[in-house]
């Protein structure tokens, strides 16, 4: 024996297990992700790195945000360009 495990020694241990769950965790989830949601996660990363923070915020709870019925910003002419007929029905 060397020593005898102190309280402190028990408690260190406790929570680096803990830690390492939640990591473990976390490790698995972004595992499951398929490509799709890898590539969202990209973007949106990008998107925050880039945005000032003052800027429209693509995370706040606005997600289904619309401009004149032509989508949210950052993505306001998806809409009429794949559907020239909803620009033209927003316009009237």
């Amino acid at each position: 024996m060397v020593r005898k495990v102190t309280k402190e020694d028990i408690e260190s241990i406790t929570d680096s297990a803990e830690d390492m769950a939640e990591l473990a965790a976390l490790h698995a989830q972004e595992c499951d992700k398929d490509y799709e949601q890898l590539a969202e996660d990209e973007e949106m990363y990008e998107d925050r790195e880039t945005r000032a923070d003052d800027y429209w915020n693509r995370d706040s709870d606005a997600v289904d945000y619309d401009v004149l019925g032509q989508g949210s910003p950052g993505r306001i002419f998806d809409n009429t360009l794949l559907n020239p007929e909803e620009g033209l029905k927003a316009k009237k």
